[in-house]
């Protein structure tokens, strides 16, 4: 029983424990406190849960109103459908366990937290996947499906930082404003993300677009990190 255990798990979460691990040893200043961080992570997973049954309503919505061959469909599917349901189930968990939290004092806390609430979503959807499919999964969404979810993290992140920094200025209208984009954001690049690799893009031979995209995000996301560490500071 251990062995199999093992055998799903191991090739499900060293990915995420390795990005999540990067990402919180960066924090020089005043690193966050460990146990506070695997409760985002866990609540990330939990969080997901309603996620499927959210999705499923949501593609019958959208069903209703667009033609499931379309281009049209398949972006309000992927960026409506799917993304906004999950990336707001990641947002919710930091709007009610960590914005008001002490520990959230610092600029860089932001990537830290939203990036483990998306690994913990990531975690548990790769467990899934890999009882659903096997471990031969398990290395194509290593490479892209979790540091994907960590990637919307850092703009999720980025901007409920400065959505954070506002609010302590008692700058209501540009804090609503960066949170706002704390989710739209993320949902956006989580929405383009998916999209490329529909069977709409993919029979217009746009599939190879996905892998410039990633490209892109993943350099864009490390310079945010990069400069959120860099010039990290008391909000």
């Amino acid at each position: 029983m251990k062995s199999i255990l093992y055998f799903i798990l191991i090739p499900a979460l060293l990915p995420v424990v390795l990005i999540l691990r990067y990402v919180y040893l960066l924090d020089k200043n005043e690193r966050e406190p460990l146990g506070f961080v695997l409760k985002i992570v866990v609540l990330g997973a939990v969080f997901s849960i309603p996620c499927a049954a959210v999705e499923r309503f949501m593609m019958s919505l959208i069903s209703s109103v667009y033609d499931p061959a379309s281009i049209d469909y398949a972006w309000m599917e992927n960026t409506v459908g799917v993304a906004l349901v999950e990336e707001f189930s990641k947002w919710l968990v930091l709007m009610l366990f960590v914005w008001k939290n002490k520990n959230f004092d610092y600029r860089y806390d932001g990537v830290v937290y939203a990036v483990s609430a998306s690994l913990g979503f990531a975690a548990l959807e790769n467990i899934l996947y890999v009882i659903s499919y096997g471990t031969g999964v398990s290395i194509g969404r290593a490479i892209f499906a979790i540091p994907g979810h960590a990637t919307f993290g850092v703009f999720m992140g980025y901007w409920l930082s400065r959505a954070k920094n506002f609010w302590l200025d008692g700058k209501i209208i540009r804090m609503r404003i960066c949170k706002l984009f704390s989710l739209a954001i993320p949902m956006l690049i989580h929405g383009a993300y998916d999209f490329l690799l529909s069977e709409q893009v993919a029979e217009l031979g746009g599939q190879s677009l996905f892998y410039i995209y990633v490209i892109l995000l993943d350099f864009f996301a490390w310079r945010v990190i990069k400069h959120e560490f860099r010039t990290d500071r008391m909000l």
